[in-house]
């Protein structure tokens, strides 16, 4: 291979022209030109979850934005319902515990996609929140937020979406979907550097944080709001990866959202068509539910030779996760990836495993 093709689950490929952005004098989080740049990103953001809501900025990993629901929505002893289906619902619900929440986990087999009408058996009168993963970057996995916003949308139960693998990549629509609570980072389908997430609140969910009993700092959302006013945050942020997403945002645009997704579909499709050509399979039990943004590979005891194999040749991919780490690899089809990429893993994927 020539050149090193990065096809990671995340962080995935920055494109030149992004890192090219971040080649700036340092500027002031507090200056006209960085009040500028924040604009033009909450702005942009609120395009990307389809909401007229306020979308704010965290100098944080996306666990962090996961955290800060935790902190504003909920009061300790609240109940949430959470399916579980991989290690990030998993991390969300353990999260969830160590804030003193009841938590009902409700567990699906690795694989599988969240059924909504299971889910819902578990939804009590005291429940306050229902805590679905979008994209269950672990296994492949997309779940149908849609159809959780239909069930949940004549309650006063909070429906929060964790969409850090699935945004942009996979639409969302925060506003028509009924989604109080959706969250995503920096380091996957937007392509820039990790260290920035970013979290809406429906005016739902504004409501809880007045009741809200859980202490807060640096994720105090009420605070975030009165310096989005000024198009500022209450603390210093990761300025030099804002510049990146600002930049970031304009190729996302001039490509077209939708052209953006579509190329995502269509990159899955070949990874899938692709593999099963070479008698693997995915690792979904169901196709309709296969992730956009990524695959997950279905390879017994062959995972972490293939991983290497490939890394052998310039092409990086991701293992799996927890107990799927012997068994299952997993292609990022999200953010800088295109066709091109995609020839080149598969052409190197059938080299190892013609060596192995």
């Amino acid at each position: 291979m020539k050149k090193e093709v990065s096809m990671m689950v995340g962080p995935t490929a920055v494109p030149e022209r992004i890192l090219n952005a971040m080649n700036k004098k340092s500027i002031s989080h507090r200056s006209s030109d960085y009040m500028q740049i924040h604009q033009r990103v909450r702005e942009g953001l609120k395009k990307i979850f389809n909401t007229k809501n306020e979308v704010f900025i965290l100098t944080a990993s996306g666990t962090g934005a996961m955290e800060a629901a935790i902190q504003n929505c909920f009061s300790f002893g609240d109940e949430v319902v959470i399916p579980v289906m991989g290690v990030f619902s998993e991390q969300f619900a353990d999260m969830a515990e160590a804030y003193k929440l009841k938590v009902i986990r409700v567990p699906f087999p690795l694989g599988e996609a969240a059924d909504v009408s299971i889910v819902m058996e578990h939804v009590t009168n005291n429940t306050k929140g229902v805590i679905v993963i979008h994209n269950e970057s672990a296994t492949g996995v997309t779940n149908d937020i849609e159809s959780f916003g239909k069930a949940l949308k004549e309650t006063d139960i909070l429906l929060i979406t964790d969409s850090v693998s699935g945004a942009i990549g996979i639409q969302i629509d925060m506003d028509n979907w009924g989604i109080d609570v959706v969250l995503t980072g920096s380091q996957k389908a937007l392509m820039v550097p990790s260290g920035l997430s970013f979290i809406s609140l429906s005016e739902k969910a504004w409501k809880a944080t007045e009741k809200s009993d859980i202490p807060n700092f640096y994720f105090d959302l009420k605070k975030s709001k009165k310096f989005q006013e000024v198009n500022q945050t209450p603390n210093t942020p990761a300025v030099y990866t804002l510049m990146a997403v600002d930049e970031a945002l304009k190729m996302i645009f001039e490509e077209g959202l939708e052209n953006v997704q579509e190329r995502h579909t269509k990159n899955r499709d070949q990874i899938i068509k692709g593999i099963r050509d070479l008698g693997l399979e995915i690792f979904p039990k169901n196709e309709k539910y296969a992730s956009k943004t990524l695959t997950a590979v279905y390879a017994p005891g062959k995972s972490k030779a293939i991983v290497k194999g490939l890394a052998d040749k310039g092409v990086i991919i991701n293992g799996g996760l927890a107990s799927l780490t012997e068994d299952v690899f997993r292609i990022g089809t999200m953010g800088y990836v295109y066709e091109d990429d995609v020839n080149t893993f598969l052409v190197a994927l059938k080299q190892v495993l013609e060596e192995i």
